[in-house]
């Protein structure tokens, strides 16, 4: 294979010369360029192949030192006509060149420019403007790529393996999932919630055998979430024992909505007495007892501590600082501010009781003038959960 001018090499062209009949005007011949590394054809002139793109004009480039690849290949038109008109065929073969003048048969063949056959509506080459058919992939003048070429295929990343929370709230995962259970029967889709229903009457059951309360239970833990309290009712008041309350004070008093009334008791702090119940921690003889109508389990007391803030006598006395709480063989030791104002104070029986033992195991100082060597409570509320 020969080289070109252009230091490329020459790809070899086979032109096909085909006659178009033109009424009155006797026959004209085109050529098309078959490119010889796709097999299409191209319309004549055209400089690049219109479907792979491959130059077709080296020879062209390089008349002037190389012999024309292009050879008329007879069409099938062709053929018949020089059959019909065989004196004329022959009369133009052996017909003589003349030395010196062009053969004007052999360039009526071949336009010097020809114009490719494109309707207006073809859109342009964006890099040369030339019209372009839409089914093409090269332009015939430039040679620019007019449709791209499919994308090399990488290699597939690696899987990244995903947390199972990841998979949980990844709204794509969720969604194939939801669309596979859904082509599911429907007892394998209504199975979860047959599980879940089975699972529920299971635990029902059992808390049933343990003799426990399944509803209660269950409103229980919703009061629990919620963190509801509510005051418990009814609640009696009584001391303990009953001559250790002072003189004009009422233990009811601890239970009424009034807060012009108490219970007092007499403080001596070398007089208290050891608490069994509170491993032997020393308080004061007087206590308060409450009973309850049904066992409840108790979360709460809201306690003012010492007189009214309106009483006079509140400097002089006693305030309780400390509460010992006695129930069910246990006691809790439950700390109080110096203040007149309602204290909420965390208490947990952890199993429903009938009653509380309350005992005052210390007090804050009084005036050193203080007459009266008494402590007193204002209120005392119970609280628990809804029933």
């Amino acid at each position: 294979m020969a080289s070109s001018g252009f230091g490329r090499p020459q790809l070899p062209q086979l032109i096909i010369w085909s006659p178009i009949r033109h009424s009155g005007a006797g026959e004209v011949g085109t050529i098309e360029d078959v490119c010889t590394a796709c097999g299409e054809r191209n319309p004549a002139g055209s400089a690049f192949c219109l479907y792979c793109g491959v130059y077709l004009g080296w020879d062209e480039a390089s008349t002037a030192d190389q012999p024309a690849t292009r050879q008329s290949v007879p069409s099938a038109e062709t053929s018949a006509y020089s059959s019909q008109n065989p004196i004329q065929s022959q009369s133009v073969q052996g017909q003589p060149a003349v030395q010196g003048q062009p053969n004007v048969q052999g360039q009526s063949t071949v336009p010097a420019q020809p114009i490719p056959d494109w309707r207006s509506s073809d859109p342009p080459c964006p890099q040369c403007g030339q019209p372009n058919a839409v089914t093409l992939r090269f332009c015939s003048k430039c040679g620019k790529a007019l449709r791209p070429t499919q994308p090399i295929s990488q290699a597939p990343r690696a899987a990244v393996p995903q947390t199972w929370w990841e998979r949980f709230w990844d709204p794509t995962d969720r969604r194939a999932r939801r669309e596979y259970r859904r082509s599911l029967p429907p007892l394998y889709r209504w199975r979860r919630v047959i599980i879940g229903v089975g699972l529920v009457v299971a635990v029902l059951v059992l808390l049933s055998l343990i003799g426990k309360d399944p509803v209660g239970w269950a409103k229980d833990k919703y009061y629990a979430v919620r963190g509801t309290l509510v005051v418990a009712d009814p609640v009696g008041y009584a001391g303990s024992p009953p001559e250790s309350v002072a003189q004009g004070y009422d233990p009811a008093a601890l239970g009424s909505a009034a807060v012009d009334d108490a219970w007092a008791t007499a403080w001596a702090p070398d007089a208290l007495a050891p608490l069994d119940a509170c491993d032997g921690k020393p308080a004061a003889k007087g206590m308060v007892r409450l009973t309850f109508t049904d066992p409840l389990r108790v979360r709460r007391l809201d306690v003012a501590a010492g007189l009214p803030a309106a009483d006079a006598k509140r400097p002089l006395q006693f305030k309780p600082s400390v509460l010992l709480v006695m129930y069910d063989g246990r006691c809790t030791e439950l700390p109080l501010k110096d203040s007149s104002e309602l204290q909420k104070v965390t208490l947990d029986t952890g199993v429903p009781v009938t009653e509380l033992l309350v005992a005052i195991g210390a007090t804050y100082p009084a005036r050193a003038d203080a007459g009266q060597p008494l402590t007193a409570l204002t209120s005392l509320a119970v609280l628990s959960r809804p029933h």
